[in-house]
């Protein structure tokens, strides 16, 4: 899916896609929680104001936040020269995300990269090196797209002073942009039997130990840089969270979890699972929703009981990696969308989609952003935004507000969320629904008293398993009779405003 500059453009009429077939959808119902949007609206929603640090989040009321939109990258992509302003067309792409957030780690940050402040030659294992003049690179980068950057550090190599000494780098470069820092990427994966190619400890890695180099990390780094944030564990795994807190670092300012719903990998040793394998059916299967209320609601019950805002730092469909029947289909970005808001509701106030830089033919196949030259080949400047980018280019749309319940009857592959702002209220309607199996369904949206709809924006596309043929048509001038009918297939704002 290219991207192309100026879709963002307003004032053209909203207007529901011809169905591919004639087979109808049930009648839906769409019907905002008034109650609920009403407190919301008259108090304070618990948002931050754009653009503020949302580890200030309230941890008591969901809500969606700008850093709800967010891309995660390997560390070893920081030393890409991308990053500068105006060297390719990665910064068009992260300027229309409505200041998003950057996170910067990943497998590579405690395996393949070394940070340097001088000329020292990089060790064997070191596959990348990162300098201060990277995080300057960074600072004009987050500037020029008014974006915020999560950063993680090298725990695996036990140098808390480098790390202490990246991390005033980044500071000093990033200034108040700098959210926070992670001790290492995932300690819970230091040493795995099933994954012995990661492992970074022995047998005997524990939680205690964990904690134990986690307090010399932070006693070093804060000597350097007292008051940074830290946050963590970066992990996905419900008893290093819990170690994480026990530690007491100081100045701790979320609770960070990682999650890929779809892990079972064609091919890969070990458990396998049908139902977790990363196909069509299971991106756009009700079980998939029902696993993010059990997953990220535990995750988020757990920072909830330390007081803790929770942050998605890394995240997507699938851990697997290559291409797959998933990648780069319509049911991608359809997922992104409904797991994100489905995600704010649950109390996520920060969520980063893993990504790189790598080449959309040939590599990259999950990433939200991709290379238009081939694998092996030089890097260009010229980057495109794949499905899942729309999806995020979908959901940039939305206002900061609490998340209100919205109500869907008649329809059981079709998710509804509000979020209510100081200014009306924005509902987000995703239909699951294959568009080359069912046609549109009537829908009658019941609308709140005190507001009129005014604005509407869809994401579709002509079935589930179709690559980079999704379309977003942006925010434009709508009212009740205009969207009569909700396309399958699916991703659809409806904005209303004060009347």
């Amino acid at each position: 899916m290219r991207y192309v500059p100026g879709l963002e453009a307003q004032g053209q009429p909203f207007s529901q896609p011809v169905a591919s077939v004639q087979t109808a959808g049930a009648n839906l119902t769409i019907t905002p929680d008034a109650t609920a949007y009403a407190a919301a609206s008259t108090l304070a929603t618990g948002s931050p104001a754009p653009g503020s640090d949302p580890s200030q989040a309230s941890v008591s009321t969901p809500a969606w936040h700008h850093t709800n939109v967010g891309l995660s990258f390997e560390m070893s992509d920081l030393a890409d020269p991308r990053w500068e302003p105006g060297a390719s067309s990665l910064d068009i792409l992260m300027s229309h995300l409505d200041g998003p957030v950057l996170r910067f780690g990943g497998n590579s940050v405690d395996r393949r990269v070394w940070f340097t402040g001088s000329d020292e030659p990089a060790p064997e294992w070191a596959k990348a090196t990162v300098t201060p003049e990277d995080f300057a690179r960074l600072a004009r980068f987050a500037e020029a797209t008014n974006a915020t950057v999560v950063l993680d550090l090298d725990l695996g190599h036990k140098d808390a002073e480098r790390a202490a000494s990246m991390a005033e780098a980044a500071s000093l470069s990033l200034g108040e942009r700098l959210l926070g820092v992670t001790l290492g990427n995932e300690p819970n994966g230091f040493f795995l039997e099933s994954q012995p190619q990661y492992a970074i400890r022995d047998a005997s890695w524990s939680t205690e130990e964990y904690q134990a180099e986690i307090a010399e990390y932070e006693r070093v780094i804060h000597a350097r840089v007292p008051d940074l944030p830290i946050s963590g564990p970066g992990t996905f795994d419900a008893k290093w969270w819990r170690a994480f807190v026990a530690a007491g670092l100081s100045n701790t300012v979320s609770l960070n979890s990682h999650w890929y719903p779809l892990w079972s990998c064609p091919g890969r040793q070990g458990t396998t699972d049908a139902a977790f394998e990363p196909t069509v059916a299971n991106l756009v299967a009700p079980s998939m929703h029902e696993k993010a209320e059990r997953i990220v609601g535990m995750a988020a019950d757990e920072a909830s009981k330390s007081e803790l805002p929770l942050w998605m730092t890394e995240t997507g469909s699938t851990s697997c990696v290559g291409s797959n029947e998933s990648s780069r289909t319509h049911a991608q970005a359809l997922w992104t969308v409904d797991y994100a808001v489905h995600a704010a509701e649950l109390g996520v106030s920060m969520m980063a989609f893993h990504s790189m830089l790598g080449a959309c033919s040939g590599g990259a196949p999950m990433s939200v952003v991709c290379d238009t030259g081939k694998q092996g080949q030089p890097a260009t400047p010229d980057l495109n935004g794949q499905a899942n980018y729309l999806a995020l280019l979908f959901l940039a749309q939305l206002r900061e507000g609490a998340v209100v319940p919205v109500e869907v009857s008649g329809g059981g592959d079709v998710y509804a969320y509000g979020v209510a702002a100081a200014e009306g209220l924005d509902v987000v309607v995703v239909n699951m629904a294959d568009p080359a199996a069912v046609g549109s369904s009537p829908v009658e949206v019941v609308t709140p008293a005190g507001l009129e709809l005014r604005e509407a924006s869809q994401l579709s596309g002509p079935s589930l398993d179709a690559r980079n043929e999704s379309r977003l048509l942006p925010l434009g001038p709508a009212d009740v009779s205009s969207v009569s009918e909700l396309a399958p297939g699916s991703a659809t704002l409806l904005r209303f405003d004060s009347a």
